[in-house]
């Protein structure tokens, strides 16, 4: 019999590998917002608590339509309303905390990192890499089965960060259906039923 091997609480993080980001990174976003939130309400899986904040990135656009779409399905509405953001990584996100490497097993990090769900246990590794000095994290997605590092998660102040848009790409249905993920429109209230 095997043994199953768990996420464990970060402890001393001196010597944990380093990397960075790709050059571009990919975001699908609502039309009407920025490309650059850093989101410190505990909605997200690496949200840093407040006065800091966690900005979440894929490597590709099929990574980041899968995440944000969280796999659907979603309405041709959803699509319409976003848009995918290509960008470069600005130069002070420039040490990520390597969370694929073999050398992060030593430190007690599995693939339970991009997984797991409540986000408790992802948000502590997240705050003790900041408090290692890290600017983020490169680590693998949960809707991704690729297995590779295609996640980037940024760490700055929560809100808005003045960092440039870079390429604003209108989502359609047809590259969001190629991602995988089904787009139906919403049911007719003609053929719902209402159950008392």
């Amino acid at each position: 019999m095997s043994a199953h091997v768990t996420l464990g609480l970060p402890g001393n993080l001196a010597g944990f590998p380093a990397t960075r980001a790709p050059a571009r990174i990919h975001r699908v976003c609502q039309a009407i917002h920025g490309t650059w939130w850093f989101c410190s309400d505990g909605s997200g899986r690496f949200d840093l608590a407040a006065p800091e904040g966690t900005c979440y990135f894929a490597a590709d656009g099929w990574a980041a339509i899968r995440e944000a779409s969280r796999l659907g399905p979603v309405t041709p509405q959803w699509v319409l309303a976003r848009d995918l953001r290509e960008v470069s990584v600005p130069r002070r996100y420039r040490r990520l905390a390597a969370a694929t490497w073999k050398a992060a097993g030593r430190y007690g990090v599995t693939a339970e990192l991009g997984t797991l769900v409540p986000y408790d246990l992802p948000r502590r590794w997240a705050a003790a890499f900041r408090a290692h000095g890290f600017h983020g994290i490169r680590h693998m997605l949960r809707h991704d089965p690729r297995s590779r590092a295609t996640g980037v998660s940024l760490f700055d102040a929560e809100g808005p960060a003045p960092n440039p848009d870079g390429r604003r790409t209108t989502l359609e249905v047809a590259v969001v259906r190629a991602a995988g993920v089904a787009v139906h429109e919403p049911p007719h209230s003609s053929v719902l039923r209402i159950v008392p």
